[in-house]
């Protein structure tokens, strides 16, 4: 498959994550974090369904090279944006569209 294939799942990924997620335990849990309680992402956060597409990504990953490659890539450039100087946008528009992404 091309990169751009792959990029373009993973674009599809991300969209099916944001639906699978379950916007009031996601506030919940956040405020129940933030009192000090840890391990409270564990199951909770994800819809029913989000939690089959949950499980499918994980089979994904540990089952397509091409798809764990372009995951890690996804998320070593995710983590690396705190330490990057904005490039030719003073307001840093990159890191906020990575950052929602």
């Amino acid at each position: 498959r091309s990169p751009l294939h792959v990029v373009e799942s993973l674009n599809s990924l991300s969209v099916d994550i944001a639906r699978a997620i379950d916007h009031d335990a996601s506030i919940e849990l956040w405020n129940r974090y933030r009192r000090g309680e840890r391990d409270v992402f564990t199951r909770r956060l994800y819809t029913l369904k989000g939690q089959q597409t949950f499980d499918e990504i994980r089979r994904k990953y540990q089952a397509e090279a091409e798809f764990r490659a372009a995951v890690d890539r996804y998320c070593a450039d995710f983590q690396n944006l705190p330490n990057e100087p904005p490039r030719n946008h003073p307001d840093n528009i990159t890191s906020q569209t990575y950052t929602t992404s």
